[in-house]
């Protein structure tokens, strides 16, 4: 099973902001963000679709406190 170490608070998210390169804040998983009931999608659901990619990553949101600048970034996932 595959395990996404920066939501399971294993390591911290490491990412540059695209727009300065200051180091970005994680603001959580990209799937909570999308629509209102997102945080409570099943998990099932989105390891479903994180399988139709080659490499299984988790989808983070970062946010740049500098230039306030949004974006995501693909975590890959490790075996457990």
């Amino acid at each position: 099973m595959h395990v996404c170490a920066v939501c399971n608070g294993l390591r911290l998210l490491d990412a540059r902001c695209l727009t300065c390169s200051a180091i970005a804040e994680d603001n959580g998983k990209a799937s909570d963000w999308m629509g209102p009931y997102a945080p409570y999608e099943p998990i099932e659901v989105e390891y479903a679709a994180n399988q139709q990619e080659a490499v299984a990553s988790c989808r983070h949101v970062a946010y740049c406190p500098y230039c306030v600048n949004t974006f995501e970034v693909a975590v890959t996932e490790e075996m457990d």
